[in-house]
Formats: structure tokens, C-alpha cells, sequence
């Protein structure tokens, strides 16, 4: 690569920037060893677990793993790095379908057609831009056998400019101008848990370490599918704007959204989901969950190491309303 970013990120061909962690943690993931391979596996006997918690309460597994945009974007590195060909993201879906049964959505290939038509993430951050997204949404509701909403794909917007998160670690910062996608919304958010009201509220606006633990429900009643989805992911999918938590909820008519790479089985039992979908970042692999997690106790927490007794009670009830 050109140069080296700072705090883990790589400099490549003309301005492009990718995270690869500030001990090369992404270089040590991609390597095909030992180590690496004995991480799959346990991936694999996890998920193994997980279509048959989902099976037992009506409900389908689906995987998904977001490709780091180096595979993607691998023309415009200037030097070699190990295994793009075959990154760990592809090769766990690989065991995942012969060795689980799990519904597995491959995005390697969508995202690699999507970028014959131009760039599928943004150039200064880890996240798809508006044909990333288009291409991933396409390929979710493939996988999950809804029509995608025409009114998503149709959708307008406008040029922009913003410093996103890896631009927004050199010095000086580095902006970029990108298409702000929008589209008109039939759906609306019925709840919010704790975690959520706290961060609009802008107490904590610009400080990290308030997002994992999210949980949001949207409900559409105009949606054509009739169909409950529960999704567990990261930042591609729960975050504002127009990602993927809000285009699959103008297609199905209730999805309850979780930012966690931990599943909350007491909370999908509860709510009796027919899809658990769970998409993860390829660099997040590296660590295997346990699944021993309570979305709304830890969120709760989260909150009350923020904030006085006194708000605390106010805000715990706007998060129960429906």
C-alpha cells in the first residue's frame, strides 16, 4: 500500500482507505493457518447451534457476512495481501452450507458484480455506499424471498459532502462527497429501547460506546409480506439513514432490529420470529460470541451508568411505549 494510516488504517491508490487494525489483525484473519481455521470451526459449531435454537422456536436462521472492502475494492492496493481471493467470509459460508443447514446470503459475489458499474463502499469509510447497499438489499430479500419495495429502488437524493469515520482519523481529516439515497417511508418505529432514547436525546452525541445493545421495532402495515423478522447486526444495518434495517422494513410487515453480534434467545422466543437474521462485518469474526446476552438488561445498564437516578425512570418508560 502506499502509506500507512493512522490507528490501523492503510492508505491505498488515489485516496482510498481501508482499516486492517493496528496490530494487522485483518492481514492475520485472511491468512489461511491454523489459527484461522480452527476460528471457522468454531464459527461453524455455533451456528450449528443456532439454526437448531431457531428451528425449535418456528423460526429460519439466516447468515450473512459483510465482505471487507479490501476483496472488493482490492485494485487499488499496490502491494499484495494474503488471500483475497478467497477472503474467511467466503469460506465460512462455505462450511456454513455444507456442514449446518444454515440459510447462508453471499454477498462476495452481488457486491463484485455491483462494482463493475463503479465503487460499492465509500472511499473514506468501512461502509457500502448507495449502490453497496442497493446491491445488498437486492440480495437479503433474494435470500429471504420478498420482492424488494420498488419505492426503495426508486428512491432519490442528493450529492453531499461529510468526513466519515476512517477520513476522520488523519490528519488533517479527510472529507468526501457521496449520493445521500432517500426514499419514502411506510413504516414507522413502534419502540426503542433504552439505549436508543438515550443517544437522541444527544447526550452522548459523537461518543462511542452507545450502540451496541440498540433495539428498535418498525412496523409496516402496508408491507406485502405478512412475515416477523428479528435482525442482529452492526452498523450496516442499525444506524440512521437508509441502511438495512430501514429498506427491509418497507418490505416485511414487522422487523425488530438488535445491534449486537450476540443473539438474545430469551428475546426472539418472546417474540416468535419466522427469520432470525444475523449479519456481521467480516473483521468481526475474530471474536466468537456466546450468545449469553439480554438486549434490554444490558441496555438498561448501559443507560444507568450514564445517567442519574432521576432520568433514568422517565427514560426506561418512553423506551416501553408501543
Amino acid at each position: 500500500m502506499a502509506q500507512a494510516g493512522a490507528r490501523g488504517i492503510a492508505v491505498g491508490r488515489d485516496g482510498w482507505l481501508f482499516w486492517v487494525g493496528r496490530a494487522n489483525e485483518l492481514a492475520s484473519l485472511y491468512a489461511d493457518t491454523a489459527a484461522s481455521r480452527r476460528l471457522l470451526q468454531r464459527w461453524l459449531r455455533l451456528v450449528d447451534g443456532r439454526v437448531r435454537r431457531a428451528k425449535a422456536v418456528g423460526a429460519t436462521y439466516v447468515h450473512m457476512i459483510v465482505p471487507e472492502k479490501i476483496a472488493v475494492h482490492a485494485d487499488t492496493l499496490d502491494r499484495p495481501f494474503p488471500n483475497l481471493e478467497d477472503p474467511p467470509g467466503a469460506r465460512l459460508g462455505r462450511f456454513l452450507v455444507g456442514g449446518t443447514g444454515a440459510e447462508v446470503v453471499d454477498l462476495y459475489g452481488p457486491l463484485q458484480e455491483a462494482r463493475c458499474e463503479g465503487p460499492v463502499y465509500l472511499r473514506t469509510d468501512t461502509h457500502w455506499n448507495h449502490r453497496g447497499y442497493i446491491a445488498a438489499y437486492r440480495t437479503l430479500c433474494a435470500a429471504l424471498g420478498v420482492t424488494p419495495a420498488a419505492h426503495v429502488l426508486d428512491g432519490t437524493g442528493h450529492s453531499a459532502r461529510f468526513v466519515f469515520d476512517l477520513g476522520g482519523k488523519l490528519t488533517p481529516p479527510v472529507d468526501e462527497a457521496y449520493f445521500a439515497h432517500d426514499f419514502p417511508r411506510r413504516a414507522h418505529r413502534s419502540e426503542a429501547n433504552a439505549l436508543v432514547q438515550l443517544r437522541e436525546t444527544g447526550r452522548v452525541a459523537g461518543r462511542s460506546g452507545f450502540f451496541v445493545g440498540s433495539r428498535a421495532v418498525m412496523r409496516n402495515s402496508e408491507a406485502s409480506d405478512p412475515r416477523r423478522v428479528v435482525l442482529f447486526g452492526d452498523s450496516y444495518v442499525f444506524d440512521q439513514g437508509p441502511r438495512l434495517t430501514a429498506m427491509l422494513a418497507e418490505s416485511f410487515r414487522e422487523v425488530h432490529t438488535i445491534w449486537s453480534a450476540e443473539i438474545d434467545w430469551t428475546y426472539v422466543a418472546a417474540v416468535k420470529p419466522d427469520l432470525v437474521v444475523y449479519e456481521i462485518a467480516e473483521r468481526f469474526l475474530r471474536r466468537v460470541p456466546t450468545d449469553r446476552f439480554s438486549v434490554d438488561a444490558f441496555a438498561e445498564r448501559r443507560v444507568r451508568r450514564e445517567l442519574n437516578p432521576g432520568p433514568i425512570d422517565r427514560l426506561l418508560a418512553l423506551s416501553r411505549l408501543r
